[in-house]
């Protein structure tokens, strides 16, 4: 079963980013993350609505 909390290292391949980007990502405003002292861990289901809710599907590809 998969961890309801991921790393920075998960965020950063699952958007094929570079680590930089992904850790600038946890400092943007309303990105879901949890700090424990220096650890950074971001919560599954809170990221994957965060995509979700920054996704935007251009007009003539959505199906009515």
């Amino acid at each position: 079963t998969l961890s309801p909390f991921m790393t920075v290292e998960d965020v950063r391949c699952y958007l094929n980013l570079s680590t930089s980007k992904a850790y600038a990502l946890t400092h943007q405003k309303g990105f879901p993350v949890c700090r424990f002292g220096s650890s950074i861990r971001i919560p599954r289901e809170a990221f994957l609505l965060w995509v979700q809710q920054m996704s935007s599907i251009p007009e003539n590809l959505i199906v009515a």
